[in-house]
């Protein structure tokens, strides 16, 4: 009995011990508090162009179907194929085997040690596509990263939105950057002429930053801070469906997803502005949030409504970091943009935005964030330095083919030049707007006659009495107008309000199946209509002219 209880006692130390060391284990987040990025990674100076090189064998070892016609057999993949995988929705995903090397660079003379693909979504129906180059697992890292992100930015006819925007953001507090060079892409022994490598945000951009490699790290594709139909998850937190998750968000690295679905219930509830403070101050850092909201309204990075950036989570947190990505469709034109993009409307259709936003303090703080980092850290004098710097390095490129070919060197000076000047009209764009009400979605029935408008009630964040000016004819310059009613008062009788705030206009009327109308409202500050909103639609273009906050509707019944 003695024996017995001797060996109990051994297992109970044993056991003890063993939940003593797993206590002890870390569990400190590598980010906790503001987000600082690692100096130390960014060493190289831009001053030239980088070559790389790619050597496609022939026959290649990766298979496909031919790119003309994805039903036939599979052979060799060829370049061709790549080159024509213009849907980066289907099931298409051709990719080669070949040998990359730069200029500093070799893999153990290796005949093969990298995938290349195509890489981008819209861009790739662009005569000169983007590549992305990712080193085989068995070969060593290429100057301290696996994946070359060739871009062609075919939509920046400057050629330095991505590479300007990232070096800026490298002095920017509670904000992160990525490492991006310039690169000369050669191919088979052709010259493809001036790319932008942007470091891929995967692992290894963790590890290079000393954080935890388990973090996990998220890039929106389709993500309105929601969870969808779809993303549902198992016991271990993984999708069901990953091919739905992935194609909101997409995870990068770990599989336990379950913190970011805690996260996006939380801030779905119903809730009061200060229980609101409570579970954003939870699950976000406010001044990461509030510096990347900033520094896309100075660079005018209209783009970021749903995708176009990456949530970090360190391992051991709740928070949830704003990590930016792709600046290459900054700073156009102010008429290229609708009313409510100029300002925070942008923002305005997602729930975490939306809340955040109707609180006062919150605005407040945005403008002085805006403010400080138009003042300090992009101003006119960076933003020109580091144009004296491109323009040598780059101007060679654009003078010969293959890139003189879709880019004239007049185009390409003129949005250059443009681009110091366009950096202070985002920001008066941005001030423009405020005291403005805020956008809304529309729409439109027909049904026993009877013809419905409905809008959301536009927000105005004073409290200011709204008016609406009232539009629907057959033709977009609305002519002969079916409905025009101008200053109509949301309390008007002529109007139904629901109690979720949703507005329509009814009017019997004759029409006829396949009948194609537009629906134009107009939100307005009673007392100063100079303060006025329009819907979100701006999909409706005819001739080549764009026609914002117009919704278009072809009848069938």
């Amino acid at each position: 009995m003695l024996i017995f209880k001797f060996f109990i006692t051994l297992f109970l130390i044993s056991l003890c011990s063993s939940c003593g060391s797993y206590d002890n284990v870390d569990r400190t987040p590598s980010v906790s508090g503001d987000i600082v990025d690692y100096d130390g990674w960014y060493t190289e100076t831009i001053d030239r162009v980088l070559n790389v090189y790619i050597n496609v064998p022939v026959p290649n070892e990766y298979y496909c179907a031919p790119y003309d016609d994805h039903a036939a057999p599979i052979r060799p993949c060829t370049l061709e194929d790549v080159y024509g995988d213009i849907d980066s929705t289907d099931d298409y995903k051709p990719e080669l085997h070949v040998k990359m090397y730069t200029d500093f660079y070799e893999s153990n003379n290796s005949v093969v040690n990298a995938e290349f693909k195509q890489k981008g979504k819209s861009t790739r129906r662009s005569k000169l596509k983007s590549y992305r180059v990712v080193l085989d697992d068995d070969k060593p890292l290429y100057n301290e990263e696996g994946t070359l992100q060739l871009n062609k930015h075919p939509n920046d006819y400057a050629r330095i939105k991505q590479m300007m925007s990232f070096e800026l953001f490298k002095d920017i507090p509670n904000f992160t950057s990525l490492k991006t060079l310039f690169y000369r892409l050669w191919i088979n022994d052709v010259d493809y002429g001036l790319y932008t490598h942007v470091e891929n945000v995967d692992e290894i951009y963790l590890r290079n930053r000393g954080w935890n490699e388990q973090d996990k790290l998220y890039k929106t594709q389709n993500f309105a801070f929601r969870v969808e139909s779809g993303m549902e998850l198992d016991s271990k937190g993984e999708p069901i469906n990953r091919e739905v998750f992935e194609a909101v968000i997409e995870p990068q690295t770990g599989d336990d997803h379950s913190k970011l679905i805690t996260m996006l219930n939380a801030i779905n509830e119903n809730m009061s502005d200060e229980q609101f403070t409570q579970v954003f101050e939870k699950y976000f850092n406010r001044q990461n949030y509030i510096t990347w909201m900033a520094v896309n309204l100075v660079l005018a990075n209209k783009d970021t409504v749903s995708q176009n950036f990456y949530l970090y989570n360190p391992l051991y947190s709740d928070k949830f970091y704003f990590l930016p990505w792709d600046y290459d469709g900054i700073s156009r034109a102010t008429e290229k943009y609708a009313k409510w993009e100029l300002g925070i409307g942008t923002w305005w259709g997602i729930s975490l935005h939306n809340k955040f936003l109707k609180i006062k303090a919150n605005r407040e703080e945005l403008d002085v964030m805006v403010d400080n980092i138009r003042n300090n850290y992009i101003t006119d004098a960076k933003v020109q330095m580091l144009l004296d710097k491109y323009k040598p390095l780059i101007e060679p490129f654009i003078l010969r083919n293959p890139d003189n070919d879709v880019l004239s060197e007049s185009n390409w000076l003129e949005e250059f030049n443009i681009v110091v000047p366009r950096i202070s009209e985002n920001v008066q764009n941005y001030k423009s707007q405020i005291g403005s009400p805020m956008p809304f979605w529309q729409g439109m029935r027909y049904q026993n006659g009877v013809l419905t408008l409905t809008w959301e009630e536009s927000i105005d964040f004073e409290g200011d009495a709204i008016v609406y000016d009232i539009l629907c004819a057959d033709n977009v310059d609305f002519n002969n107008s079916i409905v025009n009613l101008a200053n109509v008062d949301q309390n008007s009788s002529d109007l139904n309000v629901t109690s979720w705030g949703d507005v329509s206009y009814s009017t019997p009327v004759d029409l006829s199946s396949g009948d194609r109308l537009f629906m134009k409202i107009v939100a307005k500050e009673k007392y100063n209509p100079s303060n006025y909103q329009i819907a979100f639609d701006k999909a409706v273009e005819i001739d080549g002219i764009k026609y914002f906050g117009v919704l278009e509707v072809k009848l069938e019944f």
